[in-house]
């Protein structure tokens, strides 16, 4: 697919990259020009401006759309990137390529929204995490950076779906040319059939929205290599993970991008006794009695 926006993610990605099973994906080594690539890398901010405050951990940070477009320490062309991968034009691209797989997994949304794809209102998260619904738009989109520190080896995080109001989700990684470390990887991963009780809900193990590793096991892996785009549309059977990373003084740097709806697609089933925990949380004093759960 001819793209003339060079900075696109999908620049360089064809319909037929896009792979159906276990559930709609792409994985592209060389997703941008080199050229472009080593300009945006040689501008990646530091670790210092993306944690944005924050004091170093041994989690992950992300720094907003939102604030990136304000920030006077962020480089030109990257402005320009989180522009254009919040803006309608991308959105557009992402259906030109990948809409008949949107519609498959989400026969309804089209009917929910009240006009087609093609015509879904695009905004940008105002307020990133904090507020992630534009206002007036059908679909929210959202353009990070991200870093994430592993002093110690540890699993970055274990099988998981994503919230169900995600319409797409991808990563472009930015790996330092110096990093040794090994891991990190992102795998696509398959559920087994117990896992879903009907095609709108998935069974968690743990919240936020945790998959039990026994049941599910990796189809492949993203190797978290400089310039390797993944991108997945989202649906309960989208299960991921990303694999553990041997200790390494530099961080694990991305580019994460997502696509949120005002709406849940598809609902969690939660175990009863998490389940319960979980209502409690959410009652005046009722996380005195979950603890003890």
């Amino acid at each position: 697919m001819a793209n003339g926006n060079r900075l696109s993610i999908l620049s360089n990605a064809a319909r037929s990259d896009l792979v159906l099973d276990p559930y709609p994906h792409l994985l592209i080594e060389n997703a941008l020009d080199p050229q472009v690539f080593a300009q945006l890398a040689a501008h990646f901010p530091e670790d210092d401006i993306v944690r944005d405050g924050r004091p170093e951990a041994e989690r992950w940070f992300d720094y907003p759309a939102c604030k990136v477009l304000h920030d006077t320490a962020i480089a030109p062309i990257w402005q320009d990137f989180f522009r254009y991968h919040t803006s309608e034009a991308f959105f557009r691209e992402l259906v030109a390529l990948a809409g008949d797989a949107l519609r498959r997994l989400n026969p309804d949304l089209e009917a929910r929204i009240g006009r087609p794809l093609e015509g879904f209102r695009v905004g940008m998260r105002p307020g990133g995490r904090e507020d992630t619904l534009a206002p007036g738009a059908d679909v929210s989109m959202e353009c990070q950076f991200y870093v994430n520190y592993t002093r110690q080896l540890r699993a970055v995080r274990g099988p998981h779906v994503d919230r169900p109001s995600e319409l797409f989700a991808a990563l472009l990684y930015f790996r330092d040319p110096a990093d040794e470390s090994e891991g990190g990887d992102l795998e696509i991963c398959e559920a087994q059939a117990p896992l879903y009780p009907d095609s709108h809900s998935v069974k968690i193990a743990e919240l936020p929205a945790e998959i039990a590793p026994a049941a599910v096991r990796t189809i492949k892996s993203a190797r978290y290599r400089a310039n390797t785009l993944v991108l997945f549309l989202n649906s309960p059977r989208s299960v991921h993970a990303v694999s553990p990373r041997t200790p390494s003084p530099l961080t694990r740097r991305h580019i994460n991008f997502c696509c949120d709806v005002p709406f849940d697609l598809f609902s969690y089933r939660l175990p009863p006794k998490l389940a319960l925990k979980n209502r409690l949380n959410q009652m005046p004093m009722g996380w005195r009695i979950a603890k003890y759960i």
